[in-house]
């Protein structure tokens, strides 16, 4: 696909999109959480990836470079958002509900809990994490994608997972999810505690 994509193929882009947005907007969901429009930000993910495909050096690294440029667009929303917030004001000018049909109030709350976590952690630490714990990015995958030595990537997820651990700990609603494994806080991970 990537060949494709770099040979500028003109059913590429077609196939490109019915591949990988279901792997964006998975990832875009896990991101934000709900109270965003995902749909919206898929097509701003795909609009960059196509116009940025001749910047992939290596056709290998498709999936790597598509989440990059989704931890990128995902960035610059939580940077309108905090905007937004501080000038009072939403995406639509009213107030975002909550959704009502979740089966599942505790584990919604829990949710929500969590987005408001990651909302108020650094950009990096929230990267570091939704790429590692949500998005189950292997660490030579991650550090790929942002862009770091593996080393310090290693360095810079310990410290995100630590803090961001810290506030899930102090959370009553949260605190119950948080399972640790022998092998330390690397291996940490939000499932109900039996």
């Amino acid at each position: 696909m990537a060949a494709a994509l770099l040979a500028g193929e003109p059913w590429a882009p077609t196939r490109a999109w019915g591949h990988l947005s279901p792997a964006v907007l998975g990832f875009l969901r896990r991101y934000f959480g709900p109270g965003v429009d995902h749909e919206d930000l898929c097509q701003e993910v795909f609009a960059r990836f196509f116009s940025r495909i001749p910047e992939l050096r290596v056709p290998q690294a498709l999936r790597s470079f598509l989440i990059g440029i989704c931890l990128g667009v995902a960035q610059n929303e939580r940077r309108r958002a905090k905007v937004r917030r501080a000038v009072s004001l939403t995406a639509t000018g009213e107030l975002p509900e909550s959704p009502s049909s979740a089966p599942d109030h505790e584990a919604r709350e829990a949710l929500e809990r969590l987005c408001q976590i990651l909302a108020r952690a650094g950009v990096e630490d929230r990267t570091l994490f939704v790429g590692r714990y949500v998005q189950q990015m292997e660490l030579s995958e991650l550090a790929a994608t942002v862009g770091r030595p593996i080393g310090t990537l290693k360095r810079r997820v310990a410290g995100a997972s630590r803090r961001i651990d810290a506030r899930i700990k102090r959370d009553p609603a949260l605190a119950a999810y948080v399972c640790e494994s022998t092998s330390g806080p690397s291996r940490r991970r939000l499932a109900p505690a039996a």
